[in-house]
């Protein structure tokens, strides 16, 4: 089912109070304000309850997580306030997945601002399938705006250290090799903004297309990353 743009994934039910949609790009997924478009505005003429759960922020209403506005992919929104506190006690013991798939650049060497990688000396040269790894660190803002986010990791100055996430956020990668191209699945439990686009690019593998994180991209360039999977409450949901 379709509406205004968006894929419905999971219609709610009286036992399983939330709605789960397929965001496109370039959609916002909630208002800055009140009135602008974004994907809780559309849905909220016809799953009004999303309105009535006490969320993060008011305009926000039960919406669940956010994804960046050029990212498509699942977004998740409850419409009971009991579902919404369970599922974010589920988040903050580890039990809620998120899944992301993404088209990367090869490795494009060192950015601005990012730290060494460590993991980067275990990338195969050449003639490897597949590289599976996990990624931690604290993010800090960085660049104009604090539009980016860079990695924080042990060692790091105090400029960096005082400006950082109290918390370590773990993104687990699994690429494959095509060739020349290179697909990435990543896995996280916890999220902080922008995490699976940086830690790629901290990697050396940045999305295709992304503004952001990769100096190779460019406006003609599709955004080549999607929220494809969500697990929680013993349910799960993917996209192909």
């Amino acid at each position: 089912m379709e509406m205004d743009g968006i894929q419905i994934v999971h219609t709610p039910t009286e036992a399983e109070p939330f709605l789960i949609v397929d965001k496109p790009s370039g959609l916002p997924s909630a208002p800055l304000r009140e009135g602008d478009d974004s994907a809780l505005t559309r849905l909220l003429p016809r799953f009004p309850a999303i309105a009535g759960v006490r969320g993060r922020k008011p305009v926000e209403g039960g919406l669940v997580h956010r994804l960046d506005t050029q990212t498509s992919g699942l977004l998740l929104m409850a419409t009971s306030q009991s579902f919404y506190e369970q599922i974010l006690a589920e988040q903050d013991a580890g039990r809620f997945v998120k899944r992301y798939s993404a088209e990367c650049d090869a490795a494009v060497g060192e950015l601005p601002g990012f730290p060494p990688c460590p993991l980067k000396s275990r990338i195969p040269a050449s003639g490897a399938s597949a590289f599976e790894c996990t990624l931690q660190s604290r993010f800090r803002p960085w660049g104009p705006h604090a539009g980016q986010v860079r990695p924080v990791v042990e060692g790091a100055g105090p400029a960096a250290v005082k400006k950082a996430s109290p918390g370590v956020y773990q993104t687990d990668v699994r690429l494959e090799f095509h060739g020349t191209a290179c697909r990435a699945s990543c896995r996280i439990v916890r999220g902080y903004r922008h995490q699976v686009r940086c830690h790629l690019a901290w990697l050396g593998f940045p999305v295709i297309g992304d503004p952001l994180y990769n100096p190779l991209a460019n406006l003609e360039d599709p955004f080549c990353f999607r929220a494809t999977g969500l697990e929680f409450l013993h349910l799960s949901f993917a996209l192909n």
